[in-house]
């Protein structure tokens, strides 16, 4: 509560540089390592038209993903304020960061849901799913929600991660249309197509990814991200 305080308090400044100014200034925002060409269905980035990390496969459930960023430097240390000590402007930055343009056709935005006994504060997940929804004009729903509690993604290896979201969620209710399911950080997709596919069997006539961020080797120097 202190630090969201301050936050509102404090004259706005740019959380790259602290210039005067709301936002990332264009110098630091200029600093964010862009996918320049990503796959389609994974969000990966392309090499000569192909994509090394599916194969042109995509993830489990989804119809495509979305994503303009690496999760590197500036933009990971934004994250980090964000979620793990939940400071309301880095919120607000990674939401205006969230590629919302030419997202047509769809019917209800979902987020995936907070791991249970989080910490106080903003939801970056939800803040990123609630701009999605003004961005189509569709309403946004909670509609999965956790079974229990798990290990750390960021602990685990890509079969781990697999293995530990398996019936994470459960779905809230019955869904309907085309869903836009939203989480701020993908690595090995296990999440998102979890969730995915427990919204498909839940009546989604389709779901399409939509992710603030995503871990590269080549951009942050490993592949071990948060989910």
């Amino acid at each position: 509560m202190l630090g969201a305080l301050v936050d509102l308090l404090l004259p706005a400044r740019c959380p790259g540089c602290e210039a005067p100014g709301p936002g990332l200034c264009a110098d630091c925002r200029d600093q964010l390592v862009a996918i320049d060409d990503p796959c389609p269905r994974c969000a990966g980035p392309l090499a000569g038209g192909l994509c090394p990390g599916c194969h042109g496969a995509g993830l489990p459930h989804v119809a495509g993903v979305r994503c303009a960023w690496a999760y590197a430097g500036l933009l990971a240390h934004l994250v980090g304020e964000a979620k793990a000590i939940g400071r309301p402007w880095a919120v607000r930055v990674c939401a205006g960061l969230l590629p919302v343009h030419d997202l047509d056709d769809i019917d209800v935005v979902v987020p995936v849901p907070a791991s249970p006994g989080r910490r106080p504060g903003p939801h970056l997940g939800t803040a990123l799913a609630r701009r999605a929804a003004r961005a189509v004009g569709s309403p946004m729903r909670r509609a999965l929600a956790h079974t229990r509690h798990a290990e750390p993604q960021h602990r685990l290896g890509a079969a781990q991660r697999r293995d530990n979201v398996r019936g994470l969620f459960r779905a809230t209710g019955a869904v309907t249309g085309r869903v836009l399911l939203v989480d701020d950080l993908l690595t090995s997709g296990a999440t998102l197509a979890e969730c995915a596919g427990i919204l498909r069997r839940a009546g989604a006539d389709e779901v399409r990814g939509l992710v603030l961020a995503r871990t590269l080797a080549d951009a942050s120097g490993r592949r071990d991200g948060p989910r």
